[in-house]
């Protein structure tokens, strides 16, 4: 089903040594796209851009001043990030209106490094769901199972990745989007510390939730990309503060707190999966049961369907119509939240970080697998897990949120594949500004598979 593994970091290499050239690279990723447009990963990709970029950098290279370690590298780009060769459209009728001809800070960041800007990916509709079932151009489908969704929002991004087209592609992640379809497709997607990795150009959907982060086949991929989304950006007050990548050696011995109870459950399938990857990583590592966990959820929608009504709100009011009904079903109940209840569910965001950085005692790590199931099948509305009957939605996001509520490092990795063929994927989330920490721990657990 899929071609030889291809990683940025194997890219960068070959094209180091001289033997592969860019425009063979992406002469490779165009004809895997054509040959996996069964998966509608792609909104928009024109190959005559994509190989001006190639020849442009191959030419660097034969002068002697090449920009970077990838500099010739495919990377497909979210469709939500604006960029100035590609439409931005968030896939949906509801166009947004940003500025044309711009490119989002991250995207800039990796254009600077010589990076191929591989066209745009399908998405969820704005952002605004966790299957990537809803989009302006149908939904997109899994490499392992096309009978299966990719999860979303940064479904297209996961599936162009985990198919082989491309090494690497950004997304954007407010309750799990990053993660959720890096776990369903079987490959890695880290979530950057908020304020640490700069939106600008990145069409929100929730300003205080949304983290751009890398969708990859490996770990050292994300090692690679993750200094082009790090640091302080004068274009986003929020990463005032914000350090750039620094690489950092894990701790001797990790404390990793494996997250369990009422409203964290999960299938026995992955729970099994979880636990042997944990045990096998050979960590100290204890259950640990985190209360109220649904009242914390409830203020994570609230926050969510607040902002996104807030940004939306003049083309709701002017263009309902052009939104499809499920999402615009959300916005209008963004729209029904008073003042009272945003501000108690702020209160709520406040305790559930406190809880979790000083009420839990000492820990480096806190996992979990990043879905409770395997990917769903299409058209699938609800799954059963652990005592547990939700929606497809809910299913998605029920582990990744609290990463978003409380604006923590995340990674989700591979770590089994379940009786039906599909990925089963863990999470490690790790302290507010530890990434590269986090980021070492996880390889911790990535030699064992």
């Amino acid at each position: 089903m899929f071609p030889k593994p291809e990683t940025v970091t194997s890219q960068a290499d070959a094209l180091a040594k001289g033997s592969t050239t860019s425009g063979d690279l992406i002469r490779t990723a165009l004809r895997r796209a054509e040959e996996r447009a069964d998966l509608n990963a792609f909104v928009s990709l024109d190959s005559d851009v994509v190989l001006d970029q190639a020849r442009a950098s191959d030419a660097r290279r034969s002068a002697g001043t090449t920009l970077s370690p990838i500099d010739g590298v495919p990377v497909a780009i979210k469709d939500n990030y604006l960029t100035r060769d590609f439409p931005t459209t968030a896939c949906s009728r509801a166009l947004p209106r940003a500025a044309i001809g711009v490119d989002a800070t991250v995207v800039a960041n990796l254009r600077a490094a010589g990076a191929i800007i591989f066209g745009k990916t399908n998405m969820h509709e704005w952002a605004f769901g966790a299957t990537n079932a809803t989009s302006s151009i149908g939904p997109t489908r899994n490499p392992h199972n096309t009978d299966h969704i990719t999860g979303g929002s940064s479904g297209g991004s996961a599936a162009a990745v985990a198919a082989g087209i491309v090494g690497a592609a950004l997304g954007s992640d407010t309750g799990g989007s990053v993660r959720i379809p890096s776990a369903a497709c079987g490959v890695y997607g880290f979530k950057p510390t908020y304020g640490r990795a700069s939106r600008h150009g990145v069409l929100p959907l929730s300003w205080s939730l949304d983290a751009p982060g890398p969708i990859a086949r490996s770990l050292d991929d994300l090692a690679l990309l993750l200094p082009f989304f790090l640091g302080s950006d004068p274009n986003d007050t929020a990463t005032a503060r914000a350090t750039p990548f620094e690489k950092q050696s894990a701790p001797d011995s990790p404390i990793i707190l494996n997250l369990v109870g009422k409203g964290l459950e999960r299938s026995e399938e992955v729970d099994l999966a979880v636990r042997t990857a944990l045990n096998r990583g050979g960590a100290s590592m204890k259950d640990t049961t985190i209360p109220h966990m649904r009242s914390f959820f409830a203020a994570w929608e609230a926050i969510l369907h607040v902002e996104a009504s807030s940004y939306h709100e003049k083309l709701l009011t002017d263009e309902p119509a052009a939104f499809t009904s499920v999402t615009r079903a959300h916005l209008e109940a963004g729209r029904q939240i008073t003042a009272l209840q945003a501000m108690h569910a702020q209160k709520l965001r406040a305790c559930f970080i406190e809880l979790l950085l000083n009420g839990l005692g000492e820990w480096d790590v806190l996992a979990l697998p990043t879905l409770p199931v395997p990917a769903p099948k299409n058209g699938q509305d609800r799954q059963s897990f652990g005592g547990r009957d939700v929606t497809t939605q809910d299913s998605m996001t029920w582990f990744c949120w609290p990463g978003n509520l409380a604006g923590l490092p995340c990674i989700s990795l591979p770590v089994d594949t379940s009786t039906n063929g599909l990925p089963i994927s863990m999470m490690l989330m790790g302290r507010p500004g530890k990434d590269e920490s986090l980021l070492e721990i996880a390889y911790q657990f990535d030699n064992v598979r």
